[in-house]
């Protein structure tokens, strides 16, 4: 599955977007019978001051389900994108499995 990826004020190298690619297809990849697109929004909001601010933002399209949209902040890049990716996997498979054990209604 290929991530469309967006940076504000981050400088991405091939093999930071390689990075990427690997961590979607490790996380996102396993559910992408139910996974129709796959966005992330790198942005560093302080600039040049530094601290505490990368900011990974994923959006996920789920078939039939609500957009799926978390975000988490770290001082590297990479750190970001992984614990996004962490959360993005365990929020879409709860989702999943809701789905999945929801009683089915009666017509």
């Amino acid at each position: 599955m290929t991530p469309q990826i967006r940076t504000g004020g981050v400088t991405l190298s091939r093999e930071d977007r390689d990075y990427i690619q690997r961590k979607v297809d490790a996380k996102v990849g396993k559910l992408e019978s139910s996974v129709e697109r796959v966005s992330l929004r790198l942005q560093d909001v302080n600039g040049p001051r530094g601290g505490v601010d990368k900011v990974c933002r994923a959006r996920v399209t789920v078939k039939g389900l609500p957009v799926v949209v978390v975000e988490r902040r770290h001082q590297s890049a990479r750190a970001a994108v992984d614990g996004t990716l962490d959360a993005t996997e365990r929020t879409v498979r709860k989702m999943l499995g809701r789905r999945r054990n929801a009683p089915r209604r009666l017509r």
